[in-house]
């Protein structure tokens, strides 16, 4: 951290162009009674106070609340007041038959929902708000997202502040802010699905709308060729009386074949390129979807995670209830354990997320 004064706060600030200079004079004109001298060094908290009355600041709760859902509904509405070009309604805590809880509310009219876990009765889910933020983050060319500053302690309250990656950098360099995720890549949030809500074109197009140019080019010739390359597939290394009907029955079938030639979660990831996993991923792949309400997705951002720059089926439900299965990951994991079964269990994971936001939505009709 460089030394710095609040006077210099104020104009780096307007430099960076968070704020102009009369917000930043206003800001600190806010402060209390008696205002701090301009010449003085502000501490961390400081910052993040004259960052407040910028209006970049959001604040999420440690302590008990008196209201969960009224909790949700204040940040919610303070990240949405932070961009300035959203709007939220409709903020509803939702209990389904089961006792789980989730968060449903209205971004700009598109419903959006968050799935909870909460340790007690009267404190939010922060680690739920910290996944989900990026939800309330400006569309369109609006650079910012919000970074994280978490609290320190148990019971200290964490902040989010908005700012585009140069900014962030700034406040973390220069003021000492330490927020996380300053090398996140923003995804993009695009207009709603113009698809009728909740069928897969209405997922596809949500989807479409998040990725980058190769990544939809990629997932493009990968559904595109996808008969070709089953039927080449079958043809090169199934047996003749495989049962190719994409049933859980035939997913047994295919485990021996699997097993026989790959010897441990090594192997998979060095012959993810092979045409025989290749296939076999496909196949996989195929399966769940013809047994779940799914559809295949692709990403590349750049990350260094298991999800990046890999075919993979997600479940067709809002993204809180998102769950995604990796092929060549499960058919990994059969080399690894060698537990027979494995690979018609893959699709539990998507079945599961489809009946938890089912249980939600009868939940709120009832």
């Amino acid at each position: 951290m460089v030394n710095t004064t609040y006077r210099s706060l104020a104009g780096r600030l307007a430099e960076l162009g968070m704020v102009s200079e009369d917000e930043a004079t206003a800001a600190l004109a806010a402060l209390g009674e008696p205002p701090p001298d301009l010449d003085d060094e502000p501490e961390e908290a400081d910052v993040l106070d004259v960052l407040d009355e910028c209006g970049l600041v959001v604040w999420a709760p440690a302590g008990d609340v008196d209201d969960l859902e009224e909790g949700y509904r204040e940040i919610l509405e303070s990240a949405a007041q932070c961009g300035g070009g959203l709007s939220v309604a409709g903020v509803e805590l939702v209990e389904d038959e089961d006792g789980e809880e989730s968060l449903h509310f209205l971004r700009d009219g598109e419903p959006v929902w968050w799935v909870l876990e909460h340790e007690s009765g009267e404190q939010l889910d922060l680690l739920t708000v910290m996944e989900c933020i990026d939800d309330l983050e400006p569309g369109g060319a609006d650079p910012r997202m919000f970074y994280a500053l978490p609290g320190e302690e148990h019971d200290e309250d964490d902040v989010y502040v908005l700012a585009t990656p140069e900014q962030a950098r700034a406040l973390h360099d220069e003021f000492g802010l330490d927020l996380e995720g300053l090398d996140r890549v923003k995804q993009p949030h695009t207009e709603p699905p113009s698809a009728e809500p909740g069928t897969l074109d209405w997922y596809m197009q949500s989807d479409r709308g998040r990725m980058t140019g190769s990544a939809r080019d990629f997932l493009d010739r990968w559904t595109s060729g996808m008969d070709a390359a089953l039927a080449r597939w079958r043809a090169e290394y199934l047996p003749a009386d495989f049962p190719f009907d994409f049933s859980p029955g035939s997913l047994d079938a295919l485990e021996p074949l699997v097993l026989e030639r790959l010897a441990d979660w090594d192997s998979v990831i060095v012959a993810g390129n092979d045409p025989f996993v290749s296939g076999a991923v496909r196949y996989l792949g195929e399966s769940m979807l013809r047994e779940v309400p799914s559809r295949w997705g692709y990403q590349d951002l750049g990350l260094s995670d298991s999800y990046d720059r890999i075919p993979m089926i997600r479940s067709n439900t809002p993204q809180g209830f998102t769950q995604t299965v990796v092929p060549l990951h499960r058919i990994a994991a059969l080399a690894k354990e060698r537990e027979r079964g494995m690979l018609a269990e893959s699709s539990r994971f998507l079945q599961d997320a489809v009946d938890s936001h089912r249980k939600a939505v009868a939940a709120r009709r009832a």
